[in-house]
């Protein structure tokens, strides 16, 4: 069958894409480059597909791949080609450390996941994680309910009973005890958050293990909502209310980036916002446990499984390339759009759809989706449209950059307004 003229084939892993593509959607494969593999293949030893020398991860999977020992076998880029195995059945978290593509909303229900404060009081989690309920850990902390629970860790509503404060501990899962990977991952966040000292980020303010096995994370009690939350129920929000907490995000990732660490994971459920009556929707950003320092960074485990969330994960997380502080202006950037409209940018049936959008096409634009910015000059626009692009090189350098340019913005529809 002849190959549409309008289309390239990816030589790793068969999909066909539009003639104009650089990179496949599917894997990353560069498709500018010469194919030099030669006779040379790799095996990815989750699924058990064969690869060109070339290719670096599984196109079905997104795991390393690994040189196939033994006599080299001449590779055939076609589809049909492709040898297939049966699946593994899918590697536990403990396994993998927590840290890959969150892609289990699309096959199975959400995880039920919690940071600080992402549930109101009356909203306790139910499960077989009660029986710290009522205990005091380490004569300090005296365990109210159950807020949420996650790959990683189960989350707590407590009280410190000698400074009568109200906080959250997060205690590592039991059963990961013995995975390396997970506890590197936990200490990691307790060491990164520990070090910020910023209103925009949330506090820690301990440490320790219950029993000397289960290590645990305090931090501050946030009483508000999740973003996600926020424009799940109220859809595109006021102009202004994005602009303010998009400054507050710049703010509190400008002292993050400043120390050398990267969030890598920046959505609307790691972002939330705090009510009070002096400074409503003022933000708190939590989840900094699959961040990382910006020194040559790639990718966390050595599982080789990306780290991120489909839709916020910016095109070089889907490549073998490292990866710094503009990761996580991208970011912004879906995070901003999605403010303004109410979806994000990007949509999709499966991860690797949306995936393949973030490597090969553009954001549409804000006035497609919200017409009425038009009549406020839509400043926005070339903001969003800066924060998406897809080298690092053009966009944003810094936070404070593009804060300063959200400020001008905001200030123009304020006026146009008025």
């Amino acid at each position: 069958m002849s190959q549409d003229a309008a289309f390239v084939v990816c030589p790793t892993c068969g999909k066909q894409l539009p003639r104009a593509a650089k990179f496949c959607g599917y894997d990353g494969t560069d498709l500018t480059l010469a194919r030099t593999g030669g006779d040379v293949r790799k095996i990815c030893n989750v699924c058990g597909r064969f690869f060109p020398g070339y290719a670096n991860f599984c196109a079905f999977d997104r795991s390393s791949l690994e040189v196939l020992k033994g006599q080299p076998v001449k590779i055939t880029t076609t589809p049909e080609a492709l040898p297939t195995a049966p699946r593994v059945a899918n590697p536990t978290a403990a396994e993998l450390g927590g840290d890959t593509v969150d892609v289990s909303k699309y096959s199975q229900p959400a995880e039920l996941t919690a940071g600080p404060g992402d549930f109101d009081d009356d909203e306790e989690a139910d499960g077989p994680y009660s029986a710290l309920i009522g205990k005091t850990i380490d004569g300090k902390y005296l365990i109210q309910n159950v807020l949420g629970e996650g790959g990683m860790a189960v989350v707590y509503k407590a009280n410190h009973v000698q400074m009568e404060r109200t906080v959250v501990i997060k205690v590592m899962q039991g059963w990961l005890l013995s995975n390396k990977n997970s506890i590197e991952r936990f200490e990691r966040e307790c060491k990164l958050t520990a070090k910020l000292n910023h209103p925009n980020i949330v506090s820690v303010y301990d440490v320790g293990s219950i029993g000397g096995k289960e290590p645990y994370l305090v931090m501050e009690y946030i009483k508000g909502e999740a973003l996600a939350d926020k424009i799940h129920s109220q859809g595109a929000l006021p102009y202004a209310t994005t602009g303010n907490i998009i400054v507050q995000m710049c703010r509190g990732l400008q002292e993050a980036h400043s120390m050398g660490i990267i969030h890598r994971d920046l959505k609307p459920d790691n972002v939330l916002l705090q009510h009070k009556s002096d400074r409503p929707d003022w933000v708190k950003i939590v989840d900094f446990g699959i961040s990382n320092l910006v020194h040559g960074s790639k990718r966390l485990t050595k599982t080789g499984r990306m780290v991120g969330t489909p839709e916020y994960i910016a095109p070089e997380q889907l490549k073998d390339r490292p990866i710094d502080i503009r990761t996580d202006l991208y970011a912004i950037g879906i995070m901003m759009f999605e403010m303004l409209t109410g979806k994000v940018p990007f949509e999709g049936e499966s991860a690797e759809s949306i995936l393949m959008k973030h490597l090969l096409e553009d954001a549409p634009p804000i006035s497609s989706v919200r017409p009425d910015i038009l009549e406020v000059g839509n400043p926005f626009e070339p903001i969003i449209s800066k924060l998406l692009k897809k080298e690092p090189d053009d966009r944003y350098q810094t936070a404070t950059e593009l804060r300063l340019d959200v400020e001008q913005a905001l200030n123009t529809v304020l006026l146009k307004k008025n």
